[in-house]
C-alpha cells in the first residue's frame, strides 16, 4: 500500500516511464481517465446523501449515542446525559457543548441522540454540505 498519490502514480506508471515523452503523457492520461471513470461509477451507485466514509463514521457514533439519555429543553435544545459527560445540544444553531459538532460539522454522539428523538434520518440535515455526495 502506498502512502501518497505520487507514490501510487509512480508505481502505476513504472513501465510507462521507459516510453518517449508523448507516449508517457498518453499513458498518464489514460490512467487518470480510468480512475475518474471508476469513481464516477461508484458515485452514481450511492444511495445515501452523504459520502460513504461519512456514513461509516456516523454509524460508528450512532452505536455510542444509543446509550445516552436525552431530555428535551425546548423545540431545538436537548440535554444529553451519559457517557461520562452531560452535553447541551442546540439543533437549530448546530452546536454542542462537547464542541465536536461545531468542529467537524457532523453530528456528535449527543447531536445524533437528539436528532434520533425528532425523527428518522433527521441527522442528515445536521451534516455540512461538504460531506454530501452532491457537493
Amino acid at each position: 500500500m502506498t502512502t501518497n498519490i505520487v507514490e501510487a502514480l509512480n508505481s502505476t506508471l513504472k513501465r510507462a516511464r521507459e516510453y518517449p515523452l508523448l507516449l508517457l503523457l498518453n499513458s498518464i492520461m489514460e490512467k487518470m481517465v480510468e480512475w475518474f471513470n471508476e469513481r464516477r461509477e461508484k458515485a452514481q451507485n450511492l444511495t445515501s446523501p452523504l459520502t460513504p466514509e461519512c456514513e461509516r463514521r456516523l454509524r460508528h457514533v450512532w452505536g455510542e449515542a444509543g446509550m445516552l439519555a436525552p431530555t428535551q429543553i425546548n423545540a431545538n435544545e436537548w440535554v444529553i446525559r451519559g457517557g461520562g459527560y452531560d452535553a447541551v445540544v442546540d439543533l437549530q444553531q448546530m452546536t454542542c457543548t462537547c464542541k465536536k459538532f461545531e468542529l467537524e460539522k457532523l453530528p456528535c454522539e449527543h447531536a445524533l441522540r437528539a436528532t434520533g428523538e425528532i425523527g428518522e434520518n433527521k441527522f442528515y440535515e445536521c451534516c455540512s454540505i461538504y460531506y454530501s455526495v452532491s457537493y
